[in-house]
This record gives C-alpha cells, sequence and structure tokens, in this order.
C-alpha cells in the first residue's frame, strides 16, 4: 500500500508527522519550564520571608504534630479494629444461622471460653453442611435446580427455627430443672423434624451432640452459681464469728477514723482566723473532736489486733473507668458478711460513678493475698506517697495471673459494665445534639435592619 503511494505525498506526510511530533515535544518542555520556573518563584519568595532554618523548624514541627496524632489516634484505632473483628466474629455466625452468645456481665470468663468452643464447633459443622439432612431428590416444575434450592431453603429455616428454640429453652433452664430442659430438647427436635418432612429434612445427630453439649455447659455455670450460694452461706457464719472475736469491723473504724482527722484538720484552719469567746468555743470544740479520735483510735488499735488472729476474708479487683479511667484497679480486702456492701459503700459519695467488680473470692489469710499483691504492683501504684490508697495502674487480666500464681482459684469478669457512666455519655452527647440544633438569638435576627 505505502509503495503505491506518490514518494512526493509520503515524504510531505512524513515531515508533517515529523512537525507535529517536534511542536508537541516543544509545548511540553515550555509547560514543564514554566511549571518549574514558577516552583523556583514561590521558593525563592519563601526563602525571603522565612530562613532555611525556619522552614525545616516548621517543617519538625508539622512532623512532630503528625506523630502527636497518630499517638493519641492509636488506642481508638485499636479500639476500633477489636470491635470490628468482634462484629466479624458475630456476623459469621448470623449468616450460618446460629444466634451469637449474649453474656450478663456477671456470667464467668471460663463460661465465655467454653460457649464459644462450642459454636465454633458448631460453627464448622453447619460450614461442612453436616448440621441438617435431606432425603430427596426434590424437582421443581422438572428443574433439578430449583428443587435444590428449595430443598436448601428448608434446611436453612430448620437450622435457625431449631437454634431459636434451642434459646428460649436454654434461658428457661434452671439449676434444678435439667431432666425437664432434656426432655424439652428433644420435644422440640421431634415437632420440627414433622415440619420438615414435606421435603425430608431433619436435624443431622451430631449438630444435635454439639447442642447437647452446649447446653450442659449452660448447666454447668448455673448449678456453679448455686454452689457458690450456699458456699457463701459458711463463710458469713465464719465471719459473723470473727466479728464477735474482734469487737468491731476495722473497715468501718478506720473510715471513721480517717473523715473525722480530715474534719479536725478543717477545724483547725478555722479556729487560726477566729478570736475571742468564738475562738475559745472552736478550741473546745477541736479538743472533743481530739478525744474523739483518740477513743476511735485505740479502740482501733484493739479490733486490729484481735482480727489478725481471724484472717478470712475477701479478696476484692475492683475498676471505675468513669472516675479513673481505663487500666486501673484497686486492689483490696473485706471481712463484712456481705462483701458487695463494701464496694457499694466505696462507690457511694467518694466518686462520681459505682465500682465494677473483677473478682470476689474468699481466702482463709486475706491480709497476706493482700499485702502479697500490694507488694507485687508496688511500683505500679497511682498514690505513692499514701499507701491507704489501693489503687493501681494495672489491667484485671495483670491481676489475675497474679492470683493464680498464689494458687487461688478464683471467677473472674473483664468486661465492665459501668452503667452510669456510659448512661451519661450517652445523656451528655444527646444534649450537645439538642443545643446544636437549637436556633440561637443571633439566627434568628434578619441579615440587615
Amino acid at each position: 500500500m505505502l509503495n503505491e503511494l506518490n514518494p512526493y505525498l509520503f515524504t510531505s506526510l512524513l515531515l508533517f508527522l515529523l512537525t507535529l511530533v517536534t511542536l508537541f515535544i516543544a509545548y511540553s518542555t515550555s509547560c514543564k519550564r514554566k511549571e518549574l520556573t514558577s516552583e523556583i518563584e514561590r521558593k525563592e519568595k519563601a526563602l525571603k520571608s522565612k530562613s532555611v532554618g525556619e522552614i525545616v523548624r516548621e517543617l519538625q514541627q508539622s512532623f512532630e504534630e503528625v506523630e502527636q496524632k497518630l499517638f493519641a489516634g492509636k488506642p481508638v484505632f485499636n479500639k476500633l479494629t477489636e470491635t470490628l473483628n468482634h462484629n466479624a466474629d458475630q456476623l459469621k455466625y448470623i449468616d450460618v444461622g446460629l444466634l451469637p452468645p449474649t453474656f450478663k456481665f456477671d456470667e464467668r470468663e471460663s463460661l465465655k471460653e467454653q460457649i464459644e468452643e462450642c459454636l465454633e464447633k458448631q460453627f464448622k459443622l453447619i460450614t461442612r453442611g453436616g448440621a441438617t439432612t435431606a432425603y430427596s431428590n426434590w424437582e421443581w416444575f422438572g428443574s433439578k435446580s430449583k428443587g435444590t434450592q428449595m430443598v436448601n431453603a428448608y434446611q436453612s429455616l430448620l437450622l435457625k427455627a431449631f437454634n431459636d428454640e434451642f434459646d428460649v429453652i436454654r434461658k428457661q433452664m434452671r439449676h434444678s430443672t435439667w431432666d425437664t430442659t432434656f426432655t424439652k430438647f428433644y420435644k422440640k427436635n421431634q415437632q420440627l423434624a414433622k415440619l420438615g418432612e414435606t421435603a425430608n429434612v431433619a436435624m443431622h445427630q451430631d449438630y444435635l451432640l454439639l447442642k447437647l453439649e452446649e447446653l450442659r455447659v449452660w448447666h454447668s455455670e448455673l448449678i456453679h452459681k448455686e454452689e457458690l450460694k450456699q458456699e457463701k452461706k459458711k463463710q458469713q457464719t465464719l465471719l459473723r464469728e470473727q466479728a464477735k472475736q474482734s469487737g468491731g469491723d476495722t473497715e468501718d473504724l478506720e473510715d471513721d477514723i480517717y473523715y473525722r482527722k480530715s474534719d479536725l484538720k478543717k477545724a483547725q484552719k478555722i479556729a487560726q482566723q477566729m478570736h475571742g469567746a468564738s475562738g475559745a468555743d472552736m478550741e473546745l470544740k477541736i479538743s472533743r473532736m481530739q478525744n474523739e479520735i483518740e477513743k476511735l483510735e485505740a479502740k482501733f488499735e484493739r479490733a486490729t489486733s484481735q482480727a489478725q488472729l481471724t484472717k478470712a476474708g475477701y479478696i476484692y479487683v475492683i475498676s471505675n473507668i468513669g472516675s479513673f479511667g481505663e487500666g486501673v484497679v484497686k486492689i483490696g480486702m473485706t471481712r463484712r458478711l456481705e462483701p458487695m456492701d463494701r464496694v457499694n459503700e466505696l462507690g457511694d459519695a467518694s466518686v462520681p460513678f459505682k465500682f465494677d467488680v473483677h473478682t470476689l473470692t474468699f481466702v482463709n489469710d486475706a491480709p497476706r493475698i493482700e499485702k502479697t499483691l500490694h507488694r507485687k504492683f508496688n511500683d505500679k501504684r497511682v498514690n505513692v506517697e499514701n499507701y491507704r490508697k489501693e489503687f493501681f495502674k494495672v489491667t484485671p487480666l495483670e491481676v489475675s495471673y497474679a492470683i493464680e500464681e498464689l494458687g487461688i482459684e478464683c471467677d473472674w469478669f473483664f468486661d465492665v459494665e459501668a452503667k452510669e457512666y456510659r448512661e451519661s455519655l450517652l445523656i451528655r452527647e444527646a444534649l450537645k445534639k439538642v443545643s446544636s440544633k437549637a436556633p440561637t438569638i443571633s439566627s434568628q435576627l434578619p441579615e440587615s435592619i
């Protein structure tokens, strides 16, 4: 084709193309030159207003600000990632027809681990297609594929219905109703099997055994709670005897002395500013307060010496994220008949929110265990001056390892409810949204008068 062209015409066409390429290169070079020239002028102007050192310092400051933002945002990012992973785990169960586990705040970590193991086994069986069985080869209007789709839909509905019924039975179960619950379990399976007779679909025996294993775990937890109630009665009897021997509650006495000394300091400051008769009255009042404190201290010493002979009590690990933030716990002991009375008392007036309990375990030598734990975390004390303040910058998990090393078995609860704190956050957020939407006086004024 090219050979048939006129040589003159071919040469002209080639020259025209070369000219276009040359012009394009020249234009691109010109644009690049203008861009570089503009950038050079900009930098020259910047250098005239600021020295190289100032620009470097600004860049360094900007870099440090970015690093600070990254550091501040990392905990939030990690928490969001953890929540996302948890939701992903929940979603995978929902997708195959399993109900994700919902736990109360007073349910042990060991229970959560066991239930999660049970659900993982069930999940694997479902994904392998072994949770239900279908003994039919249906055709829908002559189509085997549509018949298979219908049978699969039957299997999915049967699985979801069985899991829903199982959840109801499990929640109605009590520690003393295992036989009744077991009967309900198999009756529900038989009822659902009748519903699946149309498509010859039924629950597989392997899946029934896995759900029965899960039911036994929940029942074991109910038995454990009942045993704790019975054990607590024995513990209260022992503590009641100890209280009679010691002649008083050392915790109440210690708190009373602490607050009375605080009142005494305030009264002494006021007395320094008063003169005459009113000053004399205040001095008399201070003298009476000092006498009362001395009597209480003597009583406290007697009670303490007796208490050393009776060492049984409760070790508690509590936290208050609304008041102290995350990663701070209080490690203490109490000889109260009802140990939660002490926890509630600590969260009454001295702090804005109630405490959450991570563990509360009865031990035969509470003072020794408490001192051992305090010594172990001594370098992580929040208040390094006043050792009466038993707050430490450690996580409940770290304390659980320490208690385990002492050979003490106890129930742990790592999730915190922090109900009052979370509700306060929600109320504050709602008020903020309302106030941001409320029209202000300035917004109601006309643009011009």
